[in-house]
């Protein structure tokens, strides 16, 4: 799944470049992925002719701005994954469609498990979209503040990488860099939130913003093509079995709330044991 550094980086990438360009061209081979949310509209004929106005990132989506009032909103969820590429090259594996544009390079979208949202709207009627209107504070803008933080998880009784996945609180963590957020603040994952005094709370809150902001140098220095994930950088993070980086215990695995966490027992400690090492990976 693209998570919030590679979301970041692709962004970057494509915001310099695609804005001013036109859609020629339309291809579709997955429509299983597509949500046409305009009345009267079909996707195919709805993009040919539209020039490409602006991309940004809301959250986990990424919303593409046309001309003529239209958006193209994309949430990758698992597999989906973004390629720019000559138009006559090799096709992205598993493609869903692909955008032939008028600079002879063509933007495509593919996803192994078309499980990724791909939704068509009116310039602002995003009503139709689930989670877009529910998103929490995004953790890279000003308003993630130590401040902010402290009223999101008062109160909070579940376990910790549970709220630092809730996207209506946090926008927006993924399984990867909750994981990797967990082990900088040496945190197991398991712990209640309001088991969390106020000294590992700010340990909590600085694991948040440093890591994603380790994540997103990490993506954009490794260079890789858009449709490739990044991830030799992490810790934890589907490392079972192997060494922790920080003290050499083997690496362990267990189940929250229906997802797979990552973790060291000596550098994260269940509630109640000894031990604990800070383990700062950025």
């Amino acid at each position: 799944m693209p998570e919030l550094p590679d979301l970041v980086h692709l962004v970057k990438v494509l915001a310099p470049v695609l804005p001013g360009r036109t859609v020629v061209r339309v291809a579709v081979r997955e429509p299983i992925v597509l949500r046409v949310l305009v009345p009267g509209s079909s996707f195919a004929p709805a993009l040919e002719g539209r020039t490409f106005a602006g991309v940004e990132r809301h959250g986990p989506f990424v919303r593409f701005a046309l001309d003529g009032g239209l958006e193209l909103i994309v949430h990758h969820m698992l597999t989906g994954r973004f390629q720019l590429a000559p138009a006559g090259s090799k096709p992205l594996a598993h493609l869903c469609f692909s955008l032939d544009l008028d600079n002879s390079s063509s933007l495509r979208y593919g996803d192994e498990k078309r499980m990724g949202k791909v939704y068509l709207v009116r310039e602002g009627s995003r009503e139709g979209i689930p989670g877009w209107r529910e998103q929490g504070v995004d953790i890279l803008s000003p308003a993630f503040t130590r401040e902010s933080f402290e009223r999101l998880i008062a109160g909070r009784r579940d376990q910790v990488r549970v709220f630092v996945m809730d996207q209506s609180t946090l926008s927006a963590i993924g399984n990867a860099y909750a994981d990797e957020i967990l082990f900088a603040a040496g945190i197991h994952p398991k712990t209640p939130c309001n088991r969390l005094a106020e000294e590992r709370r700010g340990r909590l809150y600085e694991a948040i913003r440093g890591v994603i902001a380790w994540g997103i140098d990490e993506v954009e220095r490794a260079g890789q093509p858009l449709e490739d994930k990044v991830r030799d950088h992490v810790k934890v993070r589907n490392r079972l079995g192997e060494p922790c980086p920080v003290c050499g215990t083997t690496i362990r695995r267990i189940g929250v709330l229906g997802y797979d966490a990552f973790f060291c027992p000596r550098c994260q400690p269940a509630e109640g044991t000894v031990g604990g090492k800070r383990a700062i990976p950025w």
